[in-house]
């Protein structure tokens, strides 16, 4: 009895965490997110000294953190 409720429970936490959504994030091998967040926060710093328009600058950050390494996934 105590080994179909365990296993049950181990089943449904499965499931439940396999329906659970990921954020998509920018990730690199090895680093933690707090680097990510920094690393994030200065390509953020450094275009918004461009004086470029607001498409321009998403385009370049994304380039900013392509160019460090980084990968937008999930």
């Amino acid at each position: 009895m105590k080994k179909t409720i365990i296993g049950a429970l181990a089943v449904s936490t499965l499931l439940l965490s396999a329906c659970s959504t990921s954020q998509p994030m920018w990730r690199k091998a090895g680093i933690t997110p707090h680097d990510v967040n920094n690393a994030l926060a200065k390509c953020r710093y450094d275009v918004g000294l461009a004086k470029v328009n607001q498409n321009e600058k998403a385009e370049m950050i994304q380039d900013c953190m392509m160019a460090q390494g980084f990968r937008y996934t999930y």
